[in-house]
């Protein structure tokens, strides 16, 4: 009697220290994946005079966790150096870092930072935040991933209004002059974090 008793009490002690290893903490946790920047571009496309131009940021880095069973934990950290920003125009290019644009001299830096990202129809989506000249609005980028191996390519774009961020200001904000819509383009192209 006395050892069935024991032998109950043991078992109910193993139990519970097992549901506790369980508690402390999940058995994955998402990988960490360093940008291969000669191979991945973070740019954008606009309308100037009714005229489509891209540009791109040469400029950017980036903290990016991510594993497809674990979007609980994946999220991203993205920074950007303003004035790195390329549009194949010299006229255009030397405008841009000035104040009515990016005014790179006091915000020298744009971030997008996602803590949720989610499951969609077509792949997944980040929920985040993007800071340009100091104002930060929510801004949702759906996006693909693919792994093959220890590399990752992940595309996504977002339609954003550039005038709710400050840029193009003065004369520029007229919509005839320079487009409020920009397509942000992400084409990523990663490795596996050592």
């Amino acid at each position: 009697m006395m050892n069935a008793r024991a032998d109950r009490l043991r078992r109910g002690l193993l139990l519970a220290l097992g549901a506790a290893g369980l508690a402390s903490g999940p058995a994955t946790a998402a990988t960490e994946w360093s940008i291969i920047h000669d191979d991945s571009r973070l740019g954008f496309e606009a309308t100037q005079q009714g005229g489509e131009f891209e540009g791109r940021f040469e400029s950017f880095s980036a903290d990016m966790r991510f594993s497809a069973d674990d979007l609980a934990a994946s999220g991203f950290d993205v920074r950007i150096d303003t004035a790195s920003v390329e549009t194949g125009s010299s006229q255009r290019d030397s405008a841009l870092p000035n104040d009515d644009w990016f005014n790179v001299d006091a915000f020298g830096e744009a971030s997008y930072v996602a803590d949720t990202i989610r499951a969609t129809e077509d792949g997944y989506a980040a929920e985040g935040t993007l800071t340009i000249r100091g104002n930060s609005h929510p801004v949702t980028l759906p996006f693909t991933w693919q792994v093959d191996g220890d590399r990752a390519m992940m595309d996504g774009a977002v339609v954003i209004d550039r005038t709710r961020y400050g840029v193009g200001q003065g004369d520029w904000s007229d919509p005839s002059v320079a487009g409020h819509d920009v397509r942000v383009v992400v084409d990523l192209t990663l490795s596996k974090a050592d």
